[in-house]
């Protein structure tokens, strides 16, 4: 505690663009994830154009729960699973429910899609800033590039994302009259920017039941899927074709 009327001194910044730093901090998000038993996270999901970064142009909101390899997100109206067996997405607006085989790691696990951007990409530069409990991985893309620039935020003391923000180019995810032109309007311009918030971490407020994929379906036998009851006004697409 401070003493009454004594200055605070702030933290020293430290910044290091050492490769081995970087993989330690990819490291230790990655472990504090994995280990992670029931775990649950509110999301706030926002993209400003980059020259109006106060305006947002869209909003989700959600909640993430994990269990190790097991993962359900829900963001707004799509609901997402992933168990050893399946990954489902239940997509309300269209009454669908697209069901896969689960992805490998590699593809699914952002820390591992980041290690590999480090190693097999030229002219990525990383930055590595700690400041006051928190520690920020910067990568820099070179131009030309889907994105400018990502910055991820880590809790030191738990290893947990607080943030992650994206600079990106919309060309080419976005449809082109989306993009606002000269003399064209639009909502989005050339440049934008994406964040993602994390907050509310909390452990223990599920139980295995949200995984159960028998919630959503039942296999009759090899490629046929039916809806449950709950779910009998939505139609089953299998997106993987060894279900």
């Amino acid at each position: 505690m401070l003493m009454a009327g004594a200055p605070a001194e702030a933290a020293p910044i430290s910044v290091d663009t050492t490769g081995s730093r970087v993989t330690g901090f990819l490291q230790k998000v990655q472990q504090a994830y994995k280990n992670a038993s029931y775990l649950s996270v509110n999301l706030l999901y926002r993209y400003a154009n980059k020259n109006q970064p106060d305006k947002n142009v869209e909003t989700m909101s959600g909640e993430l729960a994990m269990d190790r390899n097991r993962v359900r997100l829900v963001m707004d109206e799509v609901e997402s699973i992933t168990t050893e067996k399946y990954t489902i997405q239940v997509i309300k607006a269209d009454k669908l429910i697209y069901l896969s085989t689960p992805k490998p790691a590699q593809s699914t696990d952002p820390i591992s899609m980041v290690d590999t951007i480090l190693s097999h990409m030229e002219g990525v530069r990383t930055e590595l800033v700690r400041n006051n409990g928190l520690a920020r991985l910067n990568i820099y893309f070179p131009s030309g590039m889907q994105y400018r620039s990502i910055a991820m935020t880590i809790n030191e003391s738990t290893g947990y994302f607080e943030k992650v923000r994206y600079e990106l180019n919309t060309e080419g995810l976005l449809t082109e009259d989306q993009i606002a032109r000269t003399g064209k309007p639009g909502d989005y311009q050339p440049e934008g920017i994406i964040e993602v918030l994390f907050s509310n971490y909390r452990q223990g407020q599920f139980t295995d039941s949200i995984f159960d994929e028998g919630i959503y379906f039942t296999r009759r036998g090899k490629g046929d899927y039916q809806p449950t009851e709950q779910y009998k006004d939505y139609q089953v697409y299998l997106a993987s074709s060894n279900l």
